[in-house]
């Protein structure tokens, strides 16, 4: 039940004003039925203004928030104190009381409206008198304050109040939050009632205890209000961490475990009511560019607006939640088809794609949004995101923005879905590595391996970790992922050695590997599991990855250097690292983006992007790869430029183990017809005849 249920004015004003109504003839029914007053309750006085002290305290001073409620305080448990120790009369106006004379305090900060005051006021009142007249049909509840002992009898009455009021209370604030939200009524009521037991209930053993102490030794009050102080402390952190769990830390809207609770409510409610929703996927465009070249200050701040600007638009039906990185998920709650879907993202699109102001410096922001409807496209939650979730990867193909799902368009797996799968993959050994060789350019041999991931997945086949692994890097799971690949590859790698098959092997790694500190322990035990030396294994990490928090990186990296763990940047030259950060940093190696490789025979361009990357690693004392030699031309242009590797198709595809085997125990790629002729005086006469030839054309 979202939090802004109570932030504002309610759509079922009938119920609620209902409710105050039902409130007010329960308070005068019971002064009409109470005899005596004050002057009546003798010695009680001072603890009855001690209670009304206490109540007003716990209205003005809520704890943290939860998710069902704006606010939660204990008053309600105190007020029902008050039943065991003044007429029903007194102890009812004393809540209501507290609970509008709380409002008043703080309304120039509290965000209730004054309509959802006076729910809170008048369904505090109602739940009380419902506990007061089940509990007086079993016992006298008032008879201990008038000097009686706690009896079975008793204390059975008191149990039973206390459920008949937590029921009434969750019965009446369900049926408000289901109208409000749309949300199925049971379940609604339900969830309320456990939120209250969560809350309130945590005190319900100390009602008797207060009774007996309020009437009978007064003196010990203090030493009660002790111990609330300490479990009010404790139902905060508790609050607080139950608030965390679903809620995003930077955006302050739900994440994803809150949307897959949230989601499959609101759909179940449209199901039921034989109607339709809309799920959008949506993705920004390019976001990675502002957290590269700006810092990721600029990144969240940018995410933060985007946040507010989607909980702003959507309407009381709708749900929005961030599922991680830049992408978003939005059910529309209620939408009359696939047109009516489509238009709302359009809106939703033009809203993101309103420039923004970060700092003073002007950012523009674009997305891609996918539309899926329920139950068109899928009877679940997890189906529908899928199918949105394909719709928005055709929409940021096809630069077309918004895109509707289309039953039959695509065959390929969603990206959510399959995240969700990863962690089941990993137990069912679903996941399994390839091998590419890396081959020394100056003797052919092959002394290192690159270990490439592939999914075999049940339903889709061989999944290409670039289709999944940018959602998955977002996820606490990546740790496992990545704890898994290495073991699998450095188990391959021992196993290789107990052959006589001397090679080593390289993983990749992520951002969040290189911002733990703990990644070095647990490469440390995996490599003592499997009895191999430190420095048969090489980490690949991207010059971005080390860019996000450089500082941490390079503390990081030093321990694995110091490890004996050899460290490589791979597709160097399409990040936007610093040369004063890449002389800081302890690597071996730095591979050359095959982008650059690939058009080494045709493109000026790439062909001295690739000499100065190759200058420079050999000025820093680095060793230079080359990635993506698929032809001999290439090959012997990269020799000729004094790359020190190479890695390609003419070398081996990427292999199974057992497959790549007979290749290993060969060892030896034959370098023969590609000796350099002239080293790099080659090389620049081929580009003053490609120079020549532009010139002629």
């Amino acid at each position: 039940m979202p939090a802004k249920t109570m932030l504002s004015d309610y759509r079922s004003r009938t119920l609620v004003v209902f409710a105050a109504l039902v409130a007010l003839a329960c308070l005068a029914a019971s002064w009409q039925a109470g005899t005596g007053g004050m002057d009546s309750l003798g010695d009680r006085t001072l603890i009855f203004g001690v209670f009304v002290v206490l109540l007003l305290f716990l209205e003005i001073r809520p704890i943290a928030p939860n998710l069902s409620m704006r606010t939660v305080t204990f008053s309600w448990t105190f007020g029902f104190t008050l039943l065991l120790i003044v007429p029903v009369h007194l102890a009812l106006t004393a809540v209501a009381a507290a609970s509008l004379a709380g409002w008043v305090i703080l309304r120039t900060s509290d965000a209730r409206s004054p309509l959802s005051a006076g729910f809170a006021a008048s369904r505090s009142t109602l739940s009380l008198y419902v506990a007061a007249a089940v509990g007086s049909l079993i016992a006298d509840l008032d008879s201990v304050a008038t000097g009686a002992d706690p009896g079975l009898r008793w204390l059975t009455a008191l149990l039973v109040a206390q459920i008949a009021g937590v029921a009434a209370s969750s019965i009446m604030e369900g049926m408000v939050t289901a109208k409000d939200e749309g949300l199925p009524l049971f379940k609604t009521i339900v969830k309320s009632g456990l939120d209250h037991m969560r809350t309130d209930g945590l005190l319900f053993g100390l009602a008797p205890v207060f009774a007996v102490v309020g009437t009978n030794s007064i003196i010990l009050l203090p030493v009660l209000l002790a111990i609330v102080w300490v479990i009010l402390h404790s139902a905060t952190a508790a609050l607080s961490s139950q608030h965390e769990a679903t809620i995003d830390g930077l955006t302050d809207i739900p994440n994803r475990r809150m949307f897959e609770v949230q989601g499959a409510l609101i759909l179940e409610r449209v199901a039921s009511q034989g109607s339709q929703a809309a799920v959008i996927h949506l993705d920004l465009d390019g976001f990675k560019s502002i957290n590269d070249r700006l810092g990721h200050q600029y990144g969240d701040a940018v995410l933060r607006e985007i946040a507010r600007r989607l909980e702003a638009e959507k309407r009381s039906v709708d749900f929005v939640a961030r599922l991680g990185g830049d992408e978003f998920a939005i059910i529309l709650g209620e939408v009359k088809g696939t047109t009516e879907a489509e238009i709302a993202a359009q809106r939703i699109l033009k809203i993101i794609e309103t420039p923004l102001d970060v700092d003073g410096i002007p950012l523009g922001v674009s997305a891609s949004l996918g539309v899926a409807l329920f139950p068109l496209h899928g009877d679940n939650l997890l189906s529908v995101i899928h199918h949105a979730d394909l719709a928005m990867y055709r929409a940021k193909t096809d630069l077309i923005g918004v895109a509707v799902y289309t039953p039959g368009s695509s065959t390929a797996p969603g990206r959510l879905s399959l995240v969700s799968e990863l962690g089941r993959a990993i137990e069912r050994d679903e996941l399994e590595l390839y091998y590419q060789p890396k081959v020394d350019i100056a003797s052919g041999q092959i002394r290192m391996v690159e270990a490439l991931l592939r999914w075999d997945h049940p339903a889709h086949g061989i999944v290409s970790p670039g289709w999944f692994m940018p959602m998955a890097e977002q996820t606490d799971l990546m740790r496992d992922l990545t704890d898994h690949v290495l073991k699998m590859a450095i188990g391959q790698c021992a196993q290789w050695h107990e052959k006589g098959i001397e090679v080593g092997v390289a993983v990749n790694a992520s951002a969040r590997n290189f911002h733990d500190f703990r990644f070095p322990n647990r490469i440390r035990s995996i490599l003592n599991a499997a009895n191999l030396d430190p420095s048969w294994l090489e980490l690949e990490i991207t010059e971005n990855t080390i860019m996000e928090d450089p500082r941490r990186s390079a503390a990081v990296l030093a321990e694995l250097r110091s490890l004996g763990v050899s460290v490589s940047i791979d597709d160097f030259g399409t990040g936007y690292s610093s040369l004063a950060s890449l002389r800081t940093l302890t690597i071996d190696r730095i591979k050359i983006d095959r982008s650059f490789v690939v058009g080494l025979a045709e493109s000026d361009a790439d062909l001295t992007i690739a000499r100065s990357v190759i200058e420079l690693g050999r000025n820093l004392g680095l060793s230079t790869v080359a990635e993506g030699v698929e032809s001999d031309e290439i090959l012997r242009i990269v020799r000729r430029l004094g790359v020190d590797e190479f890695q390609g198709f003419l070398a081996s595809p990427p292999l199974p183990a057992e497959e790549l085997e007979p290749v290993l125990i060969h060892g030896v790629f034959d370098m023969s017809g590609f000796e350099a002729e002239e080293d790099a005086s080659n090389v620049v006469s081929l580009e003053s005849q490609r120079s020549q030839r532009t010139a002629t054309n």
